[in-house]
Parts: structure tokens; sequence; C-alpha cells
């Protein structure tokens, strides 16, 4: 394999795909309240040391856009980095979604936004009702530590604005910086995480994990109205289920980390910092087109400038194929 374009074109955790067999013998009770997605409920509560409520999603784009659709008001704004998978890559569906609240991007140096920055943003454009948007890990591959998570959240409080969490890459944050998930969301201000595993191993599944009963009860009518309810519930469960027991979601992040880590240690020109399990990098054209006739596939990143390129490793890649493409890149650039 040679594919380094995203996390997203990796396979799926056997451990996931055994529980999705499990999860198909007999019958169970429709639309989540079945006993599988009871038991992620439970487990989540014991995770995140808190009691929560949890709505299970295909995609990352329905989990953003539905929990911020429940912290906004029509005419609202969503103040969020101008990096954010919910400004590029979901055709404005929070806007969509929330009846007409307005993404509100803050530029940030390495995909971050900054609590000074953010309070500027929000003095110039203030309206009731609006939420703060953070990702983790950045679409810059960066992770926010509590405290800089704490920082931001008092902002947004201040203000009596909610805070939701892109976690598409959680799992890579918590391993890189070894915190608990409690003290990287809910102690840190957040109140709702939209919890990642397609990305490290799952088929198709993120978890709207809301720590505030009085959210999870705005956020349910958007769940079911959105169509974002499946009917057969247990197996969107049985994938998270199985992503959290023994710590596989941990286990996963934590390779792919690593892999990411010994790319970057044997390349040139690295863009940003290494913090999950994306690595930026400069390459001359010339290089770049060897590598991709060679059937190294990668997407080029424009927005960190001229020739930059994104490299991402998933769970599943391999020492051999991340060697394979350092060495690759090295004689590229030599007869660049």
């Amino acid at each position: 394999m040679r594919d380094f374009r995203s996390d997203n074109t990796h396979a799926a955790s056997p451990e996931i795909l055994d529980a999705l067999v499990r999860a198909s013998a007999g019958t169970m009770t429709s639309y989540g309240d079945d006993e599988i997605t009871a038991r992620v409920r439970v487990r989540c509560a014991e995770l995140f040391e808190h009691d929560v409520d949890v709505f299970p999603v295909i995609t990352g784009t329905s989990g953003n856009v539905l929990a911020i659709a429940a912290m906004t008001t029509p005419g609202a704004a969503i103040f969020c980095h101008t990096d954010a998978h919910i400004v590029v890559d979901e055709l404005n569906a929070a806007e969509f979604f929330s009846g007409g609240a307005k993404l509100s991007p803050i530029a940030g140096a390495n995909g971050k936004l900054d609590a000074e920055a953010l309070a500027r943003a929000i003095e110039e454009n203030a309206r009731d009702g609006s939420c703060v948007s953070i990702t983790q890990a950045t679409e810059a591959g960066t992770v926010y530590r509590a405290d800089e998570i704490r920082a931001l959240c008092d902002v947004a409080h201040g203000h009596g604005y909610r805070v939701h969490m892109d976690g598409a890459r959680f799992a890579n944050a918590v391993a890189h910086l070894g915190a608990t998930p409690a003290d990287l969301t809910w102690r840190a201000g957040v109140d709702a995480l939209v919890f990642g595993a397609t990305k490290n191993g799952a088929l198709a599944v993120e978890v709207i994990v809301v720590f505030d009963r009085a959210l999870a009860t705005a956020l349910g009518p958007h769940w079911h109205r959105g169509g974002h309810r499946p009917s057969k519930m247990r197996f969107l469960s049985a994938q998270f289920e199985a992503y959290l027991a023994d710590d596989l979601w941990l286990r996963n992040a934590r390779r792919a980390n690593a892999l990411a880590q010994r790319l970057a240690a044997g390349l040139p020109d690295v863009l940003r910092p290494v913090e999950a399990n994306i690595v930026f990098v400069r390459l001359a054209p010339e290089a770049a087109a060897s590598l991709q006739e060679q059937g190294f596939l990668f997407y080029d990143w424009p927005v960190f400038g001229a020739d930059a390129y994104r490299l991402v490793v998933g769970f599943d890649s391999t020492e051999e194929e991340v060697d394979a493409l350092v060495r690759a890149i090295e004689v590229a650039r030599n007869k660049s």
C-alpha cells in the first residue's frame, strides 16, 4: 500500500468487523433503544468520568452539524478556525442544519484558535445564541493542550456561548498528550464532543458525546429530524463499543502517531509540528511528480504555501511503507 492521502482510505479494524457480525445475531430494539447503545452510553460515562448522553451517527459531518445546530440559533455566529473542516469541507452544512447560523472563521497559527483572537472576533461580531467550534487534532496536525482548550472555553462561556469539539482525530490527540479524555473535554469547558472513530479503525461511526443534559435534550430532535438516527442503531453502536474495548481506540492512535513521527524524522522541510498522524512537507514539483509516478498517493496542500503536501498515515500503515516513502522522497529530491 502506498496510499498516504488520508486515514479515511484505510481499512477497518478486525475487532470492529467482528463486533458487527456479533451484533447481527437475533433482533434488537430499533432507533437507539438497544442494549448495545445503552452499553456505549455507560462506557462513555466511565471513560469521561461524567454523566453523558451519546448520539451515534454515521459521519463526522453529521455529528458536527447536529451538535452545532443544538447550540445555536438562526442568525447567530459559529466561531471557528479558518481551516476547520466545517469551513473547508462540509459545504456549509453547519449553516444549513442550524437554520441560518453563520460561520465566522478566525485565522490562527498551526491550525489553532487563539483565545485573544477569539475574544476580539466575538467582540466584533457578538450575537446571542452563538457557539465556538474547536478541532482536535487540528487540520494542521497539531493538538490543543488542556489549558489552551480551557482558555478558549472561558472566552466562549463568558459570552454565554457553548463549545463544540470536532474530534475526528480526538484519539490521536489523547494519545499524543497522554491526558485523560475528561481533561481535554468537559473539565476544560467543552459542552459536546464529536468522538471520531472512522479515521481510526471503524467502518463508519462517530458518536456525539454531550456533557450537558439540557443540550442533549435540544440535540435529540435534530438527530431524528435530520435523518441521522438510523433504525438499526445497534450496528453503529457495536462499532463504537468495540472501538473502546481494551483501549483499541488508543492503541490504533498511538500506532498511527508513532508512524507519523517515524516519517517526519526521515524528511527535510517538514512544515508543521507533528503531533498526530499527519505530516506536512515541502517538495519540489518534480519530486512530487516522480513519487506519484511510482504509485505513492498523497494530496497537495496549498494552504501551507507553494509546493506543500500532506502525508497521512493510518493505524494499519506499516513501518516498511513509511520507510519506502522516505527513501523514495530522498531519491526524488536528489534528482530534482
